[in-house]
């Protein structure tokens, strides 16, 4: 049968008439969630003013912290993600709001850019940050009972830098070395899991290693791997492992403690003693016992470093009992002045914090 045009025009009508209100009874698609995704961030404020921060994005939701390199005591910050933005409050760990970030980003093109005030409105400067490492978290399971958890940098820029090359390679190598240390790992003979039971509850080991900047230049990139194991028992053990890598256009070496400072000046002790000091007024209990009463040097190769100085890394039953944990001491750069090398790898920063 042939419509009539008048037929065929009022069809069209009602079709268009019941397709717009299908449109307007059909439920609203969500928008795509960005993330997880986490970034290390490193740039200032102001111009002048150094800074890294840790973000980690999630449906819209952002949080993380960041620190000032010559100081180095970090700050929490929280907020959203929407529209190409982020917007971020940032607080003491009292809770007292102290500023705030506002700025554009692109993930594509990961540079912030934007302005921080102050949480009076009293102050108010730029910033640019380039998000130099996205944070990548994989998980897998070894062996058939074994829980693998990693998170680690991935730096940007690693395809066209042969230094970064070499910066990826080395974190790689540590972070799976890590965790590849778990599979020799026997039970605890004194728990209830000496013997293989894969139905038992118990009978499931984990491992975690993440490895976080503590400070990102150019030059000089400090990292520490904390890795924590569980193969049965009370409880698992938390150890660390340290990355300081001097960085040129070609490649990248690893550096030591001891590379740091001069021979023959008695740093070792000028540390172990600060060291000893800062522990005792915080109350690590076996310190303050008197039952450690120095550092040998071969346990301060667990370190950081920054603008702000050197952070000591010393895990459970080393400065006190399980439940206190990991204690960090950061031995600022005046109580190393006269020790340093002018020539060693951190010549740079510690010589700006002298002055130089």
């Amino acid at each position: 049968m042939v419509l009539s045009r008048p037929l065929g025009r009022a069809m069209l009508l009602s079709f268009s008439m019941c397709l717009a209100l299908v449109m307007v009874l059909a439920p609203t698609q969500p928008a795509l969630a960005f993330g997880p995704v986490g970034y290390h961030f490193a740039g200032s404020v102001g111009g002048k003013l150094g800074v890294q921060m840790e973000l980690h994005i999630e449906d819209g939701k952002v949080s993380g912290h960041y620190w000032y390199e010559t100081i180095g005591t970090p700050l929490e910050v929280a907020g959203t993600f929407a529209d190409g933005c982020i917007q971020l409050i940032e607080r003491t760990d009292e809770g007292t709001a102290t500023g705030s970030w506002d700025g554009a980003f692109n993930p594509l093109n990961p540079t912030w850019r934007g302005k921080w005030a102050s949480a009076d409105g009293t102050k108010s400067f730029t910033f640019e940050l380039a998000a130099v490492a996205e944070i990548v978290t994989t998980e897998e399971m070894r062996m058939g009972f074994i829980k693998v958890h990693i998170a680690h940098p991935v730096f940007s820029g690693a395809g066209k830098h042969r230094g970064l090359q070499d910066v990826q390679a080395l974190v790689d190598s540590e972070v799976w070395a890590a965790a590849a240390s778990i599979w020799g790992d026997t039970a605890d003979p004194m728990s209830d899991d000496f013997e293989f039971e894969p139905d038992a509850p118990w009978w499931s080991w984990e491992h975690f290693s993440e490895a976080t900047i503590r400070y990102y230049s150019s030059s000089l990139i400090s990292m520490m791997n904390e890795v924590y194991h569980f193969t049965g028992g009370a409880h698992g053990m938390t150890f660390h492992t340290s990355i300081n890598l001097s960085v040129g256009k070609n490649a990248a070496a690893a550096f030591t403690i001891d590379q740091i400072f001069k021979k023959g000046t008695g740093w070792e002790k000028a540390i172990s003693d600060y060291v000893i000091r800062d522990l005792k007024a915080r109350g690590a209990d076996w310190v303050v016992s008197g039952e450690v009463r120095d550092v040998p040097s071969k346990n301060m190769n667990r370190f950081t470093v920054s603008p702000a100085g050197i952070d000591l890394f010393f895990g459970p039953y080393e400065m006190g009992s399980y439940a206190q944990g990991t204690w960090v001491v950061l031995v600022p750069w005046s109580e190393c002045k006269g020790l340093v090398d002018p020539a060693g790898p951190v010549a740079a920063i510690a010589g700006a914090a002298f002055g130089k």
